[in-house]
């Protein structure tokens, strides 16, 4: 599922192991979280769960964009990679596997690889909580350090990774888990873009960003559905609720998403 390979992990892999794993209790808890929706997904669950993230756009592919607009680094809205700690249950971490991703990607766009390493070790941490600790082998771990300067050959191994994790999530039913970091990755991506554009009308200097934000106004009715296909899940509800509020706001043309920034950036905090 390229949605979920795209938007992660470069660079400083070595930094990757210094994150603690949380102790067996929370693991424990953890596998009983993330495996208890299995008995609500049947084979039209899945037909559907398919074919609206076949309809996504890749948040790497959004964010990469950024390294031609020659715009300024914002190191500032990035999420603080400890925040991991501060994670309730398996579906915050979920939804935050997919915030830290499209991080890692904004940073790959601005060339900050030097920045990626607690990134890497929370995404990392995150990965091993919700269960898919094979996403990065001791053999994976080992390609990551011999390319960590081949942004390319990067690239490459992030992918290889989220498919591995994507195929653990679906092969085990979790498509709740698998929604929710699709959703995170697509809310940090909007985020990063609308505060790049802040309250500026569309002009020629930031005309690449409005770009890329007119790329994802017709994508909210498919991450609405991915949400709604959930509709017992109560987180899946909420953010469901929360996502056809924003996009009743969304800006079109050249109007400024200042207003729509603010409403996008209290939700984002929330989650």
């Amino acid at each position: 599922m390229k949605n979920i390979t795209a938007a992660l992990l470069v660079a400083a892999i070595f930094l990757v192991y210094s994150c603690g794993d949380g102790s067996v209790e929370s693991r424990n808890d953890t596998i009983t979280d993330t495996l208890s929706d299995t008995g609500q997904i049947n084979d039209t669950t899945r037909i559907r769960f398919r074919k609206l993230v076949a309809a996504l756009p890749v948040p790497f592919d959004i964010l990469r964009k950024f390294s031609g607009a020659k715009l300024p680094f914002r190191k500032e809205l990035l999420l603080k990679p400890e925040a991991v700690s501060l994670l309730p249950d398996a579906k915050a971490q979920a939804i935050h596997l997919g915030i830290f991703g499209a991080d890692i990607a904004y940073l790959i766009s601005q060339s900050k690889l030097s920045d990626a390493g607690p990134y890497l070790g929370s995404v990392r941490r995150l990965s091993d909580l919700i269960v898919i600790p094979t996403a990065f082998d001791a053999a994976t771990m080992k390609r990551f350090e011999a390319n960590k300067n081949r942004k390319d050959s990067m690239q490459h191994l992030v992918n290889a990774s989220y498919k591995r994790i994507d195929s653990t999530l679906q092969g085990n039913d979790r498509l709740i888990l698998a929604t929710l970091v699709i959703y995170g990755g697509w809310i940090e991506s909007l985020y990063i873009t609308t505060k790049h554009i802040g309250d500026e009308p569309q002009n020629e200097k930031n005309k690449v960003l409005y770009d890329m934000l007119a790329i994802q106004q017709p994508y909210m009715e498919n991450i609405n559905g991915l949400l709604a296909t959930f509709p017992d899940d109560s987180t899946c509800a909420q953010l469901s609720r929360e996502t056809i509020a924003l996009k009743k706001d969304f800006p079109t043309g050249n109007i400024s998403p200042g207003d729509f920034s603010a409403k996008l950036a209290i939700l984002r905090d929330r989650l």
